[in-house]
This record gives structure tokens, sequence and C-alpha cells, in this order.
């Protein structure tokens, strides 16, 4: 067989057409009596598996129909997933035929299946087809997903279907993920959290090892595919930490043939540029991607007001910093991926794919500092200049191997490094006259690497369980090597410092997973994960010792959910681990703001948190919604802390040319104590054909608790997305979110929304479309502040970040799409354990 996306299409659309002749997608109790007689109940399940007669290999995408013996009516339907595996639930009591058919292969029907209360679970034997021997002329068929889709364990955005998400990066398009919000520097949180894990491709990629905002800015919105957010998951995932999983799923094109798109958009602060191509045939394919992403005209005015209290009297503030400074940025980075795969015969296959990144951004500005303080007056101003280079490489192979459907045997490897150089230069001018008195030359080198091997098992069992077992090493190491200049004129003194660190992390890993039914109505999917981690941490201050640590963590999860008709509730706990990454731990201090510093605690500990969700959805006609209850714990939470030099219990510091009466400083220590109570709740409805309504809205009551201070406030978020097709290939589509104040450990950050509006015209049957796009059209600038308090400081900070963008966009897919068979789907590596970076 070949082409498997018309495939895919043809069978969706015949599946709905069987399922616009029933109204509902459950039997309807005459329906359900004239199919079996009796009393009848909305109980039972008919599954099965279609394989190729010649090949032995799982059919995808093929098109299963349920049809009532008594009225020869269809009353149900769906299509094969990619294990060639068919599940009809919901099924009343009755005699039923099962017709399979797949564009390639002649139809096949199997009569006689009887659902009853002594059988309610049918399990069909093996459904063979046998191929037709012609092919297929070119054909262009376009199936649309619906926007958001729930899932069991995860909810999907699909990216490509939002037209709005054109010329953009992916920090954009998180900020249109239901229970996810974006901040103004980027920063990713989900639920109130931004202790989440990101992951490209199911892999984790070290473009996200430095800062995650940061990498999200730098890889083009047009090469995502889906975004899947999972915040319940399986003992088969890493400990994965408080939050839960953002999985981005870049295009990939799998196509019999030759062929491929590219795409290009330019607007008033970015553009953008994005080709694939993939090649096809017989059992072998290789495919590529390569995208680049352009910044520019993005500025950003800031203003901070600082008042200080001394250590000698706590009454009144006898220190005040006011601060004006204006940042623009520039640059720019390619992205790109190549894969290969390959059948060796029907139960044995390979794949390997390289993913590359290449990153060069520059930063200028300036920033006025007037300080007031018992000594007198001192006003300062700043000409800044920083640049930084950022490259990674991720390599994976993989083998699998089927001994029959639904048992396999995967064997993976992966290897990632990657480099991000900085340097920031500052000449700093004194007083009035503002004279150049001092130049600050700082660089910093920082490396990471991992390599992964992971073996993974899947063994089904005649009574309808199955078990997961398997097994995982991960070697991981960082470094950083900074260098201090800071050169007097007024004196000729210059100061020489480095700062050089290295980091050490191997975790060692085993699972077990289990599901199965019980009472008939209920599915529950329990299992454990036991990890042992050992650490070894080396610099070079001379009152630093090296240090090293190790600890074991036994992680329970446990799923159950029960289907009543179209609706699904679902309860889960798990507990999870996240260990802090190279941004959390780097002792690099940065100044480029000499009076607010920041430097990562090498010696941060894990967190552990417990989370509880109860969920429910909904599907009926055209609409479908989804609502879900969490209590999410943290202990010994990593949390960002501010303090001034000079406060009681402050920090040892690694650098001490920025220690100034006045100066403050911001890292992270293991203080805290986090509770997070929420209700989330997402919907989609088509109040008319052609348009469609989504949304979200989330509410999160959260507590904060350390050693120095506590905090709690409600918080919320929501969004809109509406589309509307206008016929004759014209759609428009508008998005807006809004995100309330949260609270942190010493005070609050506050809220802001975005807002984005498109309109495409699709070109020559499909094949090619034209967009016009606005980013945030009603205001000029998105405006976001924070207000911090202790007892010895107040501080009041505003940033404001010009983001009204205006882009046009293009696209085009060519190449000639044949029939065939899809390959199976490649297995993949999931590092998801450690916490990701975030930017200041």
């Amino acid at each position: 067989m070949r082409h498997p996306l018309l495939i895919a299409c043809l069978s969706l659309a015949t599946v709905a057409s069987l399922r616009a002749q029933n109204s509902s997608l459950v039997p309807t109790p005459s329906t359900a009596a004239a199919a079996g007689g009796g009393v009848q109940r909305v109980a039972g399940k008919i599954s099965g598996v279609v394989t190729d007669s010649t090949t032995t290999k799982p059919v995808e995408f093929a098109t299963v129909s349920l049809v009532s013996t008594a009225t020869g009516k269809p009353v149900d339907g769906t299509v094969t997933d990619d294990r060639g595996r068919f599940t009809l639930s919901r099924v009343a009591y009755g005699t039923y035929s099962v017709s399979v058919s797949f564009i390639g292969y002649e139809s096949f029907t199997r009569t006689g299946i009887i659902v009853s209360d002594k059988d309610p679970e049918v399990v069909i034997d093996r459904i063979v087809l046998k191929p037709i021997q012609n092919k297929l002329k070119e054909v262009t068929v376009v199936g649309e997903k619906p926007l958001v889709e729930d899932k069991v364990d995860r909810m999907v955005y699909n990216a490509e279907q939002d037209i709005t998400n054109i010329g953009g990066n992916a920090s954009d398009v998180l900020k249109k993920v239901p229970s996810l919000t974006v901040d103004l520097d980027g920063n990713v949180q989900l639920r109130g959290s931004s202790n989440v894990r990101v992951l490209i491709n199911n892999k984790p990629s070290s473009i996200m090892a430095n800062s995650v905002a940061d990498a999200l800015k730098q890889i083009p919105s047009d090469m995502i595919k889906t975004v899947e957010v999972i915040t319940s998951p399986s003992a088969k995932y890493d400990a994965e930490g408080t939050a839960g999983i953002i999985n981005i799923i870049t295009k990939k094109n799998t196509l019999y043939g030759v062929n491929g798109s590219v795409s290009t958009s330019v607007g008033n602060r970015n553009s953008s540029g994005n080709g694939n191509v993939n090649v096809r045939r017989g059992k072998v394919g290789f495919n590529a991607s390569l995208g680049t992403h352009q910044q520019y005209n993005n500025q950003n005015d800031s203003e901070l007001h600082r008042s200080t209290k001394s250590k000698a009297n706590l009454e009144k503030f006898d220190t005040f910093l006011d601060q004006m400074g204006e940042s623009k940025r520039r640059g720019g980075g390619v992205f790109g991926q190549i894969g290969f795969d390959a059948d060796l015969d029907s139960s044995n296959s390979i794949n390997a794919g390289v993913n590359i990144y290449r990153g060069n951004f520059h930063n200028q500005g300036y920033q006025n500092s007037l300080t007031r303080d018992p000594a007198g007056l001192q006003q300062i101003e700043n000409d800044l200049r920083g640049a930084s280079k950022n490259a990674s490489i991720d390599a994976n192979i993989g083998y699998t191997h089927i001994f029959k459907p639904q048992q396999e045997l995967s064997v993976l490897a992966q290897w990632n490094k990657g480099k991000n150089n900085s340097s920031s230069d500052q000449d700093i001018f004194l007083n009035q006259n503002y004279t150049l008195d001092t130049l600050l030359r700082n660089t910093n080198d920082g490396t990471n690497r991992e390599v992964t091997f992971q073996v993974d098992y899947v063994h089904p069992f005649r009574n309808k369980t199955q078990l997961e077992v398997g097994t995982k090493g991960i070697l991981r190491h960082a470094e950083s090597d900074a260098m201090y200049r800071r050169l007097r004129l007024s004196t000729g003194a210059e100061e020489l410092r480095p700062n050089e660190f290295s980091y050490d992390q191997d975790v060692y890993s085993t699972y077990a997973s289990y599901g199965f039914k019980l009472l008939k109505n209920y599915n529950v999917k329990s299992g454990a994960r036991f990890e042992y981690t050992a650490i070894d941490g080396k610099y070079i201050q001379p009152y630093q010792d090296p240090f090293t640590d190790n600890y074991y963590n036994f992680i329970p999860n446990i799923l159950i959910s029960r289907n009543f008709k179209s609706q699904t509730v679902r309860v889960g706990y798990t507990q999870r681990i996240q260990r802090p990454q190279i941004w959390y731990l780097n002792p690099y201090v940065n100044i480029i703001d000499a009076k607010n510093v920041s430097f990562g605690n090498p010696e941060l500990e894990p967190e552990l948190s417990h989370a509880y969700e109860l969920g429910y959805s909904n599907y009926f006609k055209t609409s479908s919604v989804n609502v879900s209850l969490y209590l999410r714990q943290t202990n010994n939470a990593i949390e960002s802390i501010r303090r001034i030099v000079g406060d009681e219990g402050a920090l040892p510091v690694l650098d001490g040319t920025w220690q100034q009466p006045g100066v403050s400083y911001n890292t992270y220590q293991n203080i805290g104590k986090n509770a997070t109570y929420g209700l989330s709740f997402s919907g989609n409805t088509k109040p008319m054909p052609k348009w469609t309504i989504g949304g979200s809205f989330n509410l999160n009551y959260i507590t904060l608790k350390s050693t120095l201070q506590s905090n709690s406030a409600m918080q919320y978020s929501t969004s809109l997305n509406s589309s509307y097709d206008f016929g004759k290939d014209l759609a428009v589509q508008f998005f807006g979110n809004y995100s309330s104040p949260r609270p942190t450990i010493q005070g609050k950050f506050s809220g802001y929304y975005y807002s984005s509006f498109s309109i495409r015209k699709q070109l020559w049957d499909k094949k090619g479309s034209l967009s016009l796009g606005v980013d945030n059209p009603f205001s000029k600038t998105i405006r976001f502040t924070s207000d911090l308090r202790s007892t010895t400081f107040e501080q009041h900070s505003l940033n404001q970040n010009y983001s009204r963008n205006v882009r046009v966009s293009f696209s085009y897919r060519f190449g000639k799409m044949e029939m065939n068979q899809k390959p199976r789907r490649s297995k993949s590596i999931r590092n998801d354990d450690a916490k990701g970076g975030e930017g200041n």
C-alpha cells in the first residue's frame, strides 16, 4: 500500500459518513433492540487486528464498519491504529457484521458476531486483507483534525491546524495550548507551575539545556505539527517533575514517493523560511527538513525602583535605586533534522535521526541608574553589548523486533551535545559628566553532553492485560568556563577572575507498568519506577570543595478510567522527582546589570512532588468538553530568591567584585513547600458547520511556603480560539488569551494578555496558501510588572515588549504521492526527568 495520508483522510471521511447515518456513536435503544432484541445495555466491545496477507504487517488507517444484522444499517465505525488494531466500544448487545476496507485492498466482511451478557467483549480473529495490484494517480485529499484533542493520558494541540501560528516561533505556539501560559520573557507554565520538562519528538534536545525560554524562541512555528501536554505520566516515562511534560512534535513527511513543501514568512519584527523533502521507496525512507528564523526590531523598555533598609535600622528605607533602560535584540538561527527508517523484514525494523541547531544573537542597549543613600547621590550609565552563539546536535538510533502484534522489543540509543558561548561588554560612565570609568568584559563558554541507552519490552496476555518493562541509563556531563575582566581606567588596574564548573549526573532506572480491566467496566494502568542517581560536582573556587551525592527514588503511579457512553471519567495519582539542569546549577555570575546580578546554585537538590487528578470528558455531536480537578504538592521545591548584599544569612558568593551595598542578587534554593489546588476546563464546539470555537479556563489556588517567606493567592488564565471558513478556500482565525497576576515567594508578577489574527487564502487546488497575520493588534506593547518585598527591601519593575507584528506568509506543497503502506512507527527515547531552565 502507498500514500497513508490519502488513506487516512478517506478513512476518516468514511467513518464520518457512517456516523452521520446514525445521530449518535452509541446505538439508540430502538436500534439496539432491533439488533438483538430484548433488554439492551450499552456495555459491549468488539476489537481485532488487521494485517496484510503478503507481508503480515499491520494495516494502518483501514476503515472498520459495524453493521446491525437486523437492520442492515451501519451503527458505528472507526479506523485502525499504527499496529492495525481497532476497538468499537459501547456496543449494544446484539448480532453484527464487521466490514473492513482500505484503498488498494479487497474488502473483507465477517458476519455472525454476537455481543451478549455472556460474552460482552468480543475479540475477532485476525482479519487478513489481500492487496489489489494497481496504482493510484496523483490525488490531493485534505483531512481536518480538531484544534484540540483530549486523549486519555494527554491533551493534544494540533498546531498545524491553527493559521495564526504561521511565521512565528515555538514560544508563540505554546501560548495557544490549553493549560499553558507563556510570560513576556518566554517562560512556560503548566497549570501555574514553571516546573515542566520540554521534549522535541519525544526526546530531549541539547537546545533546551541552557534556557527553555531562549530555545523556544529559536524554533520556527512552521516546523511544529502538534504539542502534547501530559500531566500524569506513566511509569514508562522518566520520573518527571511537578507539573508535567510538554512534547513538541515537528512535522515529518512519511508519504510514499518524492514530495515535500516550502514556506516563507516576512514581518516587521521577524522572518522565517522552512522546507522539507521526503523520499520513500519500498521498505526504506529518508526525510529531511530545514528551517531558519530571524529576529529584528525587537525592543524592550524597562524600569526598576527599589527601596532598601540597612541592617542597623530596619524601621525606614535609607537607600533608593531608580533605573531606566532600553535594549534591542537581533539575530537568528537554523534548525534542521534528517531521518532514516527501514523494515528489514516483517518483524524487524531500524530507524535513525539527527537534529541540529545553530544560532547567533546580539543584544545592545543602555541603562541609567540613580542611587540615593546616606553617602550622597551616584549616577551611572551603562552602554551594554552582548552576544551569544548556540550550537547543538542530537543523534539517535533504534531497533524494534515484533514477535507478534502488541508484543515487541525495542533497543534505543541517543547522543546529545550542546554548546553555548556568550559574552557581555559594558562601558560604565559615572556621575553627571558621564566620565568613562570602567570596562567590563565577561565571557562564558558552556557545554552539555548526554548519552542514553534504553531497552523496552511489551507483552500482551490472553486475559486482555498488558505488561511493559524496561531499563535505562542516562549519563550527563555539563561544563561552564567563565572569565571576568574588569579594567578601571582611572587607575589602570585590571582584575581577572576565572570561574570554572563541571557537573556529572548519572541516572540508572528500571520500570514496570501493567494495564488491565477491572469489573468489566474499568480500565486500570498502574506501575512503578526505580531510579538511582549519582552526582559529582567540581569548581575552582578556593573556598568551595568538590561534592558528590547519590540517592534512589521509588516512583509509583496509577490511573483508573471508566466510560459511560460518550463520557469518560478518570482518576490518577503519581509521584515524581525533578532534577535541576545546568541553568539552575551554573555558578556563573551574570553582571549585565551591576545593580542586579544572578547566578546558579551547584548544590541544589532535586524536587519531589505528589500529583492527584480527577478528570471528566464528554463528546457529543459537534462539541467536546474536558474538566479536571487536581492537587499538586511539591516538597523541597526549588525557588528563585532575591536578596540584598548584606542580608542576614546571605549565600556565599562566587565573585566578590559585585558585593556593594544596595546590590541585589538572584539565585535558587531548596527552601520551598508548594501546593496547588486547581480546576481546568477546555472545550470545542461548532455553532455552524463553518464556524469553530474553542477555549480553555484554568483556575489555581497556590500556596508557597519557605524558610524565608510565605505567600498564597488565586491565579487564573483563559483563552479563546475561533475560526470561520468563508468557502472558496478562504478562512480567518482569531486567538486571544489572558493570564492573571501570579504569586511568588516574595511577591507577585502581573497579568498579561496576547492576541493574534490571521486570514488565509489557499491556491492551486490547495497546494499553495497565502496568509496575512497580525500579532497583538490591540496594543503596541505587552506590559509585564513585578512587585517583590522582604524585610529589607521593596522592588517594583516594569518591562514593555514591543510585540505588534504584521507578517505575510506563503507555502507550497510539491511532489507526487503514491499508494503504499506506511512503515510501522519507530520508537524513541524520552528523557523527561530533569528540570529545564527558564530565563531571568
